[in-house]
C-alpha cells in the first residue's frame, strides 16, 4: 500500500513521466537522411512516404507543392528568433507516423517550401518542428544523426488508455450538458485540481468550482484532447489540452491528469492545469 501511495504522489507531482515515460524505456533509433547538411526524416503521411526537414527551433509545416490545401488562412511561422505572419493552406491529415509512433487527425498549414528544397538540392515535403516532435515522442541526436522513439504502450496499456478516454469523453459531455451531478461523479473522493489560482480538494469543492459555468446563455462549452497517456495497473496518466468557451471569455491551456480505476469505473484523481497566456474574450 505504501508503494502505491508513493506512486500516486509521484504522478500527482508530475515526476512519473521521467520515471516511466519514453526517456527511461528502451528506445528505437531511426537513421536520419541529409539534404545537403540539413537533417531529414521519412514520415508516413496518410500511408505515403514524405521527406521532412527536421527543425527543432520551428513549428511544423507542409510544402504546398506536395499537398493540396483547403481554405487559406493567416498563420504565424515561429523560428528561433522571430515570428512571421504568412498566408497558408489548411491541410487535414488522417494519420501521420514516424516508425511506430502515430498521430491522428492533424491539421497543418501548407506554404511554399521550394526555396528550401532548391537550396539543399532535394525534395522536401514539409518541416518537422518542435510541436510534432513533442507529440510523436521523438528526441533528435544530431551528433549521431538519428531520431529516437520512446517505446510506446503495449496492447494491455492501450486498452486501459481507451477506457479512460471513453470515461473522460463522458465527463466532458456532462459539462457541456450542464449536468453537475454526473460531472462531479467523475472525480475521485480524493480529487485535487491545481492551477496558478490555487487548489481544490474533494468533490464538494469541485462542484462549487464548476457550478460557475452552468446556467449561462449560450451554454459554456468544454473541449478536451488527451495525449501522451501511459498506464499501469489501475492508474492512467497523461497530458491534455483544454478550451472552455463562455459568453464572456475563452480559456485555454494544458494540464496533466491522473485517473484511477475503482470497481468498474475510472475516476479523475488529480488535474494540474497551466492556462495559456493571452487568451481572453471570444
Amino acid at each position: 500500500m505504501r508503494i502505491r501511495q508513493n506512486l500516486l504522489a509521484w504522478v500527482s507531482a508530475g515526476f512519473l513521466f521521467p520515471l516511466l515515460g519514453p526517456s527511461a524505456a528502451a528506445q528505437t533509433e531511426i537513421p536520419m537522411l541529409r539534404c545537403d547538411r540539413l537533417p531529414v526524416v521519412i514520415l508516413q503521411v496518410d500511408q505515403e512516404d514524405k521527406r521532412f526537414l527536421v527543425d527543432t527551433a520551428a513549428t511544423s509545416f507542409l510544402n504546398a507543392n506536395s499537398f493540396t490545401g483547403g481554405r487559406t488562412k493567416p498563420v504565424h511561422v515561429q523560428s528561433w528568433n522571430e515570428t512571421t505572419e504568412l498566408s497558408a493552406g489548411d491541410v487535414a491529415i488522417s494519420k501521420l507516423a514516424l516508425g511506430s509512433h502515430i498521430i491522428r487527425n492533424v491539421r497543418l498549414p501548407a506554404i511554399d517550401l521550394s526555396a528550401i528544397s532548391k537550396a539543399c538540392g532535394g525534395q522536401l515535403d514539409g518541416i518537422l518542428g518542435v510541436d510534432l516532435l513533442e507529440q510523436l515522442g521523438v528526441t533528435i541526436d544530431l551528433e549521431r544523426s538519428v531520431a529516437r522513439l520512446g517505446v510506446g504502450p503495449d496492447d494491455s496499456e492501450l486498452s486501459l488508455i481507451a477506457d479512460v478516454e471513453k470515461a473522460i469523453g463522458s465527463c466532458s459531455a456532462a459539462f457541456n450538458s450542464a449536468d453537475l451531478e454526473k460531472l462531479v461523479s467523475c472525480f475521485d473522493p480524493e480529487f485535487v485540481l491545481s492551477s496558478p489560482g490555487g487548489e481544490l480538494h474533494g468533490r464538494d469543492q469541485a462542484a462549487n468550482y464548476f457550478r460557475q459555468y452552468f446556467g449561462m446563455s449560450p451554454p459554456a462549452r468544454l473541449q478536451m484532447t488527451m495525449s501522451n497517456q501511459r498506464g499501469i495497473g489501475d492508474l492512467v496518466w497523461g497530458l491534455y489540452d483544454y478550451t472552455i468557451e463562455t459568453p464572456f471569455a475563452r480559456t485555454a491551456g494544458r494540464g496533466m491528469m491522473l485517473c484511477r480505476k475503482s470497481g468498474d469505473r475510472w475516476y479523475i484523481v488529480s488535474m494540474r492545469e497551466s492556462p495559456f497566456v493571452g487568451v481572453g474574450k471570444p
